[in-house]
């Protein structure tokens, strides 16, 4: 099922960043004296979920919102608990990393999804490691990444698209672009399958619609 009109990559279901003063923009919006009381990690979390909600209802002005907040939230607390030599969940490692990719933040992303994958095998950390990678054109790299994208993850629309685009990654030169083109759509499918099925996931507490396994 194909999305009307506009392309998902023109339409930023992965976002390249807006450059501001000679970097990448950071979530910048002010908070109200609760939010200020709610940790770092809690924000990120919500405002990851909230972004995925909006991609799949195309509303990507909202996604780059929620994954700006959601970026600026796992930077603090990333930033906090390596400060005071404390362990981060792998949880919080993908989600940082997957919000990382959304907004273009590639090199970011590809440090922080190796660490998370150091830890524990999370179906989209595979993902978007390979994302990143082809972007930064690693592509060995993504096809490593992809290479071992877990079966029992449970995600055939991925999962078959993967297998494809190992293939295109062998090509001599691989299209980047195409592949990330690919990746995108297989992206948005299996996300509306995922909304549309969700009943299947009501007793698994590891799997929801937005986050597989995390």
């Amino acid at each position: 099922m194909k999305p009307q009109g506009r392309t998902l990559q023109a339409s930023g279901l992965f976002l390249a960043p807006r450059v501001v003063g000679g970097g990448t923009s950071r979530y910048s919006g002010r908070m109200s004296f609760f939010e200020k009381l709610v940790k770092p990690y809690r924000k990120g979390e919500k405002n990851f979920d909230r972004a995925r909600d909006a991609e799949s209802r195309r509303n990507f002005d909202k996604a780059r919102e929620c994954y700006l907040a959601s970026a600026a939230a796992f930077d603090e607390h990333l930033a906090d608990k390596r400060a005071g030599g404390e362990e981060i969940r792998p949880s919080h490692l993908a989600m940082a990393g997957l919000a990382y990719t959304r907004l273009g933040r590639y090199e970011d992303a590809l440090a922080i999804l190796d660490e998370c994958l150091e830890r524990t095998d999370i179906p989209d950390a595979f993902l978007y490691a390979g994302f990143a990678a082809v972007r930064l054109g690693q592509f060995d790299k993504a096809l490593e990444y992809w290479k071992n994208y877990p079966t029992w993850a449970d995600q055939r629309i991925l999962a078959n698209m993967l297998r494809e685009q190992i293939g295109a990654l062998k090509a001599a030169p691989p299209d980047g672009d195409a592949i990330c083109d690919a990746v995108i759509q297989g992206v948005y499918e299996q996300s509306q399958y995922n909304r549309i099925h969700k009943h299947r996931m009501v007793n698994n507490d590891k799997y929801s619609v937005y986050r597989q396994w995390y």
